[in-house]
């Protein structure tokens, strides 16, 4: 019979309990813990049983505990934190940028707006938002007072 083994979890080289047939782990409390998690996992997903009660007992807890009663507990005994939080919060919000793709909602659309000397782009704005971007360039030549040709141009 082999007399040390090498633990998985810690990887030294122990003695053999001679009670245990197939020893894994050392005794130490670290592997003992890992130990009894990898089992302790490894029964839960073979065994739909050991899950349905898990979760029930989550279930029950949850119940018992509401986190949203907890939370309004602890900043009504806690105005410091609130405080604080809500200063920080501001702070955050000075630092966020604006996204600019926020203030796009559609990418397609014909209303011409001026980019340049004769060109134009055509997009739509609504309420300060740009509602339709569909960019499409063109160039503007007036033939006479009564007829303009759009020729398409690429930016």
């Amino acid at each position: 019979m082999i007399l040390t083994f090498t633990c998985q979890c810690c990887g030294k080289l122990v003695p053999r309990n001679p009670r245990i047939k197939k020893q894994k782990f050392c005794s130490s409390r670290a592997c003992q813990n890992t130990r009894r998690y990898t089992n302790t996992k490894a029964r839960v997903t073979k065994s739909s049983g050991c899950r349905c009660l898990r979760r029930a007992r989550n279930k029950r807890w949850r119940d018992n505990y509401p986190a949203h009663e907890y939370q309004k507990e602890y900043r009504k005994k806690h105005p410091e934190y609130v405080n604080s939080n809500r200063e920080g919060q501001k702070e955050r919000n000075k630092k966020r940028k604006p996204e600019r793709s926020s203030m796009i909602v559609k990418t397609y659309a014909l209303s011409p707006q001026p980019l340049q000397d004769g060109l134009y782009r055509g997009f739509e704005v609504k309420k300060g938002k740009i509602v339709k971007t569909y960019a499409l360039p063109t160039q503007m030549q007036v033939q006479s007072a009564l007829q303009a040709i759009f020729l398409t141009n690429t930016v």
